[in-house]
């Protein structure tokens, strides 16, 4: 018996020994056991103005009949007719894009009876220089039933100015993290990288520029002195309108003093 009490106290020497009390809160003791990540989280912004070099006239073509197959035929005659005026200007018959047309009964104040029916189509043309928007413009003079809704602008660079500015961005974090780590003695490793915003918008001069187009193109008539080719070639500039990328990044960072890394 004396041999096994022996053996059993040389296989595990401590067994004599009493046990180390371990005392604290749960957060200290969850601290013991997984302790926390120091980290910082640094962020960086950038900019880029780029010119649109194409843009989408979208253009209401409108007509009016007493009866619906009139007000159909006249509305496609009229948008054959601006077809062929804009694929003489420049613009290819590929860049000119008809919607289905929508009609609607238009009611008398008496009787239940349309008194007349109006057709709409939409026609989106794309262009890249402003003499074809100034042909456009020309057209909207000219027949009452055409009018400029709206434009929008695009650039055919975005992808390259969209890597341009979040490389920008991060180009921006780890120039401060390059002045923390020699300022403060630090060394930051990154683990984690979010993005915030990437994308691009028209500048507050380009929402200016559209406004003054779709404005002119609404106020055509007797009580508008100028026409809207006149008003829009004094105001346009000479390219399309300016656009600005903008990149928001931050990049998560673990803290670790220069003297743990020796």
């Amino acid at each position: 018996m004396k041999r096994l009490v022996l053996m059993v106290s040389l296989l595990i020497p401590g067994l004599s020994q009493a046990t180390p009390e371990i005392t604290g809160t749960p957060q200290d003791l969850r601290g013991l056991i997984h302790p926390q990540t120091r980290v910082v989280t640094l962020h960086g912004n950038a900019k880029e103005t780029a010119y649109s070099d194409q843009a989408i006239i979208n253009v209401m073509v409108t007509t009016e009949d007493p009866l619906l197959s009139n007000a159909i035929a006249n509305n496609s005659n009229l948008r054959e007719q601006l077809t062929r005026s804009l694929v003489k200007a420049g613009i290819q018959n590929s860049r000119i894009k008809n919607s289905k047309f929508s009609s609607s009964p238009q009611f008398g104040w008496l009787g239940k009876n349309p008194s007349s029916y109006k057709v709409i189509n939409r026609v989106a043309v794309t262009i890249d220089r402003e003499s074809q928007l100034q042909a456009i413009a020309q057209l909207t003079d000219q027949n009452k039933e055409i009018e400029i809704v709206s434009t929008s602008f695009q650039h055919s660079e975005e992808p390259e100015y969209t890597k341009k500015v979040q490389s920008k961005a991060i180009a921006k974090i780890m120039a401060q993290k390059a002045d923390y780590e020699k300022i403060l003695g630090i060394q930051l490793t990154p683990i984690d990288i979010r993005t915030h915003n990437v994308g691009y918008r028209g500048t507050e001069e380009a929402e200016a520029i559209e406004e003054v187009i779709i404005t002119a193109a609404r106020k055509r008539g007797n009580s508008y002195k100028k026409s809207f080719s006149d008003s829009y070639s004094e105001v346009a500039p000479v390219s399309f309108d300016e656009i600005q990328y903008e990149a928001s990044l931050s990049v998560e960072f673990q803290v670790t003093p220069l003297s743990e890394t020796n």
